[in-house]
């Protein structure tokens, strides 16, 4: 039988047109501008090779109560149709889960830390993106939760006018506090001690200002051993460097006045093995300036037999950490 050639390549150009309006179909409802929309989180770009996209990370500064916003959009170029309401909820397990595929070691963020009004959402009629809103609350961190590399687990449950995505229904959303003295500092001042006269501090050096608690911060020295002694207080001692062992200090700030009120020690207030603590000078002005971003404070290190010396120090503020 002898085969109609225009009619072969008739019927290859309407199957070829079928395929490819099917594939452009299917990618329609994942591609922005495609007519149907998915319902996902925004979270950064992931593969079908990892189980979990990359966490989104947010720092705060430690305020009364800060607002994490989750967002959650609609693909496609027009809008939604019309309002597609959404339930989304906390999942501890996602947590995990990015753990294992990312080898990283965040906690699921205790619930005493946060809240949420409401877990259901709207995106409006012509709308693309509505928006979930955790409020974290910074003062009930404790030393402990400033020291943790805290998550949540977020998942979109049920959506209505629109498909749940495949890859972007759970995320990670990692949360830093940090206070307003957080950051990498740069030391100058002076160091006298009383003991030794021929003993003098090193500067300018730099440091991490560490955030402990709300207003308080430990200092991490950066500036010898390529920062391995974090804990360490270098100084001249004649003619080589030497530090002082059991002595590393803490700020205490008042918040609503910036003033330094206390600095204590990092190896606890005499109870170490040397019986070193830390003193304030009250007759300084010790302050926290913002529009400068340098802290001011004068302080003594004290040892049984008295105070051993006295820091006069201004910390200047460079970068974040």
């Amino acid at each position: 039988m002898k085969i109609n050639k225009k009619s072969v390549l008739g019927l290859t150009a309407v199957t070829l047109s079928m395929a490819l309006w099917g594939c452009v179909k299917e990618k329609g409802v994942f591609e922005d501008g495609g007519s149907s929309g998915i319902v996902q989180l925004v979270l950064p770009a992931r593969t079908s090779s990892t189980a979990i996209a990359r966490a989104v990370t947010t720092v705060f500064e430690a305020l009364d109560v800060v607002t994490l916003p989750v967002k959650v959009q609609l693909t496609g170029a027009q809008g939604a149709p019309e309002a597609a309401n959404l339930t989304l909820k906390i999942n501890d397990s996602s947590v995990d889960k990015y753990n294992l595929a990312w080898q990283s070691k965040y906690e699921a963020l205790p619930t005493r830390l946060y809240a949420v009004d409401t877990y259901d959402v709207t995106i409006p009629k012509g709308a693309k993106d509505t928006v979930l809103n955790v409020k974290i609350y910074p003062p009930r961190f404790t030393a402990t939760d400033f020291t943790k590399s805290y998550a949540l687990g977020i998942q979109i449950q049920t959506a209505t006018g629109g498909k749940i995505s495949g890859n972007y229904a759970e995320g990670i959303y990692a949360v830093s506090i940090k206070n307003k003295y957080d950051g990498v500092y740069e030391i100058t001042g002076t160091y006298q001690d009383y003991v030794n006269a021929a003993f003098k501090g090193i500067y300018p050096q730099t440091a991490n200002l560490v955030t402990l608690t709300g207003n308080t911060t430990e200092i991490n020295y950066t500036t010898f051993n390529n920062g391995s002694s974090p804990h360490s207080y270098y100084f001249n001692a004649g003619g080589s460097n030497s530090y002082f062992g059991n002595w590393s200090p803490i700020f205490t700030f008042d918040n609503a006045t910036n003033k330094v009120t206390a600095v204590t020690n990092y190896y606890g207030q005499g109870s170490n093995s040397s019986g070193r603590y830390g003193e304030i000078d009250n007759t300084a002005n010790n302050y926290y300036d913002p529009a400068t971003k340098t802290i001011h404070v004068t302080y003594y290190l004290v040892q049984p037999s008295g105070r051993r010396g006295k820091f006069t120090e201004i910390y200047t503020f460079k970068k974040t950490r």
